[in-house]
């Protein structure tokens, strides 16, 4: 008997080695805006769409990001990983050979965040600070992107809570309409999926 549960032990560890490979996969859907839309993105020198983009990315630490448009300097940076948590997962339950598979695929890390939204600078701009100034529609797209994930929240649970308070602020909305204009962003987020989509609706609602 404890020979047979023994050999189930393992079967179950091995079945679950690698478990971040095979809960989380290999890839990542990360979204991508800009401002002006239309930059080209590009990961690792290769070219996989122009902006508002959403995109399934293979997992892999290290890799570059830029985004170009023709009249505007190019921005690159370094695309932000975190340990995926099925990685530590896969320590306590499969031990190090599941460790090992996730290393290898790249599911050992996931994108963080997983939505880029980026300003770019006209060419022959000098700016002292580096920041170029932001219009109201893209300060409110800005914020939908980056607060994403808390704002569909509070909205699916049809809370009005600090992060849609904070958009309805940004989308300069009287207190008298704040209720309404809460029911049409969440009708909103319900038909559009994509991130950039969704922020694009609601500020063509709000700031014509």
């Amino acid at each position: 008997m404890k020979e047979a549960r023994l050999a189930a032990l393992l079967f179950a560890l091995v079945a679950l080695a690698g478990c971040a490979s095979i809960v989380s996969g290999r890839t990542q859907e990360v979204s991508f805006t800009s401002n002006p839309e239309g930059a080209t993105v590009t990961v690792n020198g290769r070219i996989i769409g122009k902006t508002p983009l959403t995109a399934n990315l293979q997992r892999e630490k290290g890799q570059s990001l830029a985004f170009s448009k023709e009249g505007y300097k190019t921005l690159s940076r370094e695309f932000e990983t975190d340990l995926n948590g099925w990685f530590w997962g896969n320590i306590v339950i499969g031990g190090l050979p599941g460790s090992t598979t996730d290393g290898i695929t790249g599911s050992m890390y996931k994108y963080a965040p997983s939505q880029y939204m980026v300003t770019l600078e006209p060419d022959g701009t000098n700016r002292i600070d580096g920041k170029p100034t932001l219009s109201d529609q893209q300060k409110a797209k800005e914020y939908i992107v980056v607060a994403y994930k808390s704002l569909h929240e509070e909205l699916t649970k049809n809370d009005k809570g600090e992060y849609v308070r904070s958009l309805l602020n940004i989308l300069k909305i009287p207190d008298a309409q704040q209720d309404d204009a809460t029911t049409k962003i969440r009708a909103l987020s319900e038909a559009y999926k994509d991130i950039p989509v969704f922020a694009d609706r609601v500020v063509e609602m709000y700031l014509k």
